[in-house]
């Protein structure tokens, strides 16, 4: 009883911060105070592993005895903080008497046998295909970017792009609105005109957006295809397995010299006051080993001069199966681009919805709500664009005509080109700011 007391005052103290020295146990003495602790469910697991780290152990603390431990329900802190003892009396003796047991690390042993045990090792790595196999990858991976755009039919889509800042350069980060747009892909070229900023109708490009925050283009295509072009000479190697939407990828990290880089960064709110520079980039490619199908790319730009205001830039770009017209095709569905631009740091969060091949005689709607079916994360979770997102146009029906009445006149369909901006009459207002 005074044993149980004197744990939990001594506990008490701990987590209060209260002790200015080290307190000192043995073995047994902190498997009972830990055991208290679960029973007594007082203190959170940090506050529980605030106060073990606090403890000097006399003698060592043994795998074993974690695992026991931690079948008894510890927090991920608290466990940490055993591991952390468990490093620092890895040159004690260990105590003579075993103070814990549990189904883990029960096992068959002969009379007057010490049970071991060890704690669980990760599962080693899937080893790297050999040179022969990543290169054999590689060139699946070329033969794909290069031949991408003839795989695609001529579509459009919208693009939405969340636009946000954090002026003292850190992850508090306060919305600068949100910018829609058209883009078109035509013949292996896309085309991005705004036709929303902000809730206010606009007819501009992109790179005459001015907002304050970042924008990007390229991302049908031209990223991915630049990697893989004889000119840009890129350093392509081996870098790790990884799963992505549960499937499984070969990823390989690439450089691009400034030299033969087409990796543009633009600073400035005019074309008077405009900076624009080629950098070096890299990154990495999440492609199927078999099919050489890129399905994520990561892009960093490096060796950005000094003198300029852009510090540090990346964007990540997913890639999933998206239908058109009844057919699947890989398609960009979300990315994110990260800039940091003296104390800015800047992050866009873009959508790619309502994709659709190009019919002159069809009269398409967006929907304009930026919350509406939006696009789920792009890591393990991604799936892809929902039937919302990807709504066909609505066609109106005929009405019936009453016997005896002529039917009306209906007057041809309006022929429009997807390269020229939407105008109020062909799009709904976008929603109020």
């Amino acid at each position: 009883m005074i044993f149980n007391m004197w744990l939990r005052c001594c506990l008490a103290l701990l987590i209060a911060g209260a002790l200015q020295a080290q307190t000192q146990m043995s073995v047994e003495e902190l498997v009972a105070f830990v055991k208290s602790e679960l029973a007594l469910k007082q203190h959170t697991d940090k506050q529980i592993a605030a106060g073990i780290r606090d403890i000097q152990l006399t003698d060592k603390l043994t795998d074993k005895t974690i695992i026991d431990l931690q079948a008894l329900g510890l927090g991920q802190k608290t466990g940490e903080a055993l591991k952390y003892l468990r490093e620092q009396t890895a040159n004690m003796k260990p105590p003579t008497h075993d103070s814990t047991s549990s189904p883990a690390t029960a096992t068959e042993q002969s009379s007057g046998e010490t049970p071991t045990a060890t704690l669980a090792p990760k599962p080693p790595p899937i080893p790297p295909p050999d040179s022969v196999r990543q290169q054999e990858i590689i060139q699946a991976m070329r033969d794909y970017a290069l031949n991408y755009a003839g795989r695609l039919p001529n579509f459009f889509c919208v693009e939405v792009t969340r636009q946000n800042m954090d002026p003292n350069g850190g992850e508090n980060y306060r919305s600068l609105g949100v910018i829609w747009a058209k883009v078109g892909y035509n013949e292996g070229r896309d085309y991005y005109n705004v036709y929303s900023i902000n809730g206010k109708m606009a007819e501009t490009t992109m790179d005459n957006v001015k907002t304050g925050g970042a924008t990007s283009t390229g991302e049908f295509g031209s990223q991915m295809r630049e990697i893989f072009e004889p000119h840009s000479q890129a350093e392509i190697g081996w870098d790790h397995w990884a799963t992505l939407r549960k499937r499984r990828m070969a990823v390989f990290n690439y450089f691009i010299d400034s030299g033969h880089s087409s990796f543009t960064i633009s600073y400035g709110g005019g074309k008077n006051d405009e900076q624009r520079i080629v950098t070096a980039y890299r990154g990495l490619i999440y492609a199927d080993a078999n099919t050489g199908e890129i399905d994520r790319i990561k892009f960093e730009a490096v060796d950005i001069p000094r003198s300029f205001p852009v510090t540090a830039t990346t964007e990540t770009l997913d890639y999933d199966l998206v239908p058109i017209s009844g057919q699947q095709f890989v398609l960009p569905v979300t990315a994110k681009l990260y800039m940091k631009a003296g104390r800015e740091n800047s992050k866009n969060e873009i959508e790619f919805r309502a994709y659709r091949k190009f019919d002159t005689e069809e009269f398409i709607k967006y929907n304009l709500d930026p919350n509406s079916a939006a696009v789920p994360d792009a890591g393990t979770q991604q799936k892809p664009p929902t039937t919302e997102q990807q709504k066909p146009a609505t066609v109106e029906p005929a009405t019936p005509a009453t016997p005896g009445t002529p039917a009306p006149t209906t007057p041809p369909a309006k022929k429009t080109s997807p390269w020229v901006l939407p105008t109020a009459d062909d799009l709904p207002p976008p929603p109020p700011r």
